[in-house]
């Protein structure tokens, strides 16, 4: 087993690397799938891509995504990006997606790559009907993440639009701010390629008492390590709890997102998380920002 650091994160570096980048190349394939999903390829999504991987520069750059990376390179080096630079890179994706290296029969495999596909789809801020109907089909076709979150909601939400035939701008609307939510891709605007998915998971706390309730911490904190957060919630009476179990009262979710999560965005603790919600627990989930705002009262 790995041993954690101050915020609780794996030290083994070799342990990281090679696990960050078989999420890379996964994620990348998944975002590669989703610019294109509607057969067209922008300017916003070039620098999305690019953007992001900058942001993997921790990634082994090999084979397709040294590739990619390349001709985005060539493209961006100018400033401007034409209409053959687009279809180049186009059929540069294409055949990345066709003939690259596909393993898709893990859970996690799968989800990697379906975090990604939601960035693609989701990086120029339009969701378009071919982008919703061609994710559904890959929804379908990636049966291991369709009953478990995030993928059952998505499935869910996505049927019931495409019910009565009809997407209007307001589905769509709704639809793209859920992507954005669960994958915490924002970026237009923040210019990051790369977010967390705390937002659609977590809840507001009004009333909630610190003494005697067991909470569990994950990520990383703005407001301190995991041990002087930990301290703190020990101070007001919390008992903390290193694991999720049908005990836990809160999941409180650190602000930095790390690399050496298991998922590009969703944490195991997350996950655990959310299915004992799926099964009646009252475990709550919040952002740091919420914690602190509790911690005060």
């Amino acid at each position: 087993m790995a041993t954690v650091n101050d915020h609780g994160q794996p030290q083994n570096s070799a342990f990281n690397y090679q696990r960050n980048v078989e999420k890379a190349f996964l994620t990348l394939r998944g975002i590669l799938q989703g610019v294109v999903a509607d057969k067209q390829l922008n300017e916003t999504e070039v620098l999305f891509l690019d953007t992001w991987l900058k942001n993997e520069r921790h990634a082994k750059m090999e084979g397709d995504m040294l590739d990619v990376c390349d001709l985005l390179t060539d493209i961006l080096e100018d400033g401007v990006v034409t209409h053959d630079e687009l279809n180049d890179l186009k059929n540069l994706v294409s055949d990345v997606l066709e003939f690259g290296h596909n393993d898709e029969s893990t859970y996690e495999a799968q989800l990697n790559q379906m975090l990604g596909y939601l960035q693609g789809i989701t990086a120029d801020n339009v969701l378009t009907e071919k982008e919703i109907t061609a994710f559904q089909q890959w929804l379908k076709s990636h049966e291991a993440v369709l009953s478990t979150w995030p993928g059952d909601v998505l499935i869910q939400r996505i049927n019931e639009i495409l019910a009565d035939g009809i997407i209007t701008e307001e589905e769509k609307a709704d639809l793209l701010e859920t992507i954005k939510q669960i994958t915490g891709q924002r970026f237009l605007e923040t210019g990051i390629a790369h977010g967390m998915a705390t937002e659609f998971c977590t809840q507001p706390l009004e009333i909630f008492t610190i003494r005697d309730a067991n909470i569990c911490f994950t990520g990383k904190f703005v407001s301190g390590t995991r041990t002087e957060v930990e301290k703190m919630a020990k101070a007001q009476g919390a008992a903390i709890s290193k694991s999720i179990t049908k005990k836990l009262d809160l999941l409180v979710i650190g602000t930095i997102a790390s690399r050496d999560w298991k998922f590009s965005s969703l944490g195991r603790k997350i996950e655990a998380a959310i299915k004992l919600q799926n099964e009646g627990s009252q475990l709550k989930i919040v952002t740091e920002k919420n914690w602190l705002k509790l911690v005060e009262l």
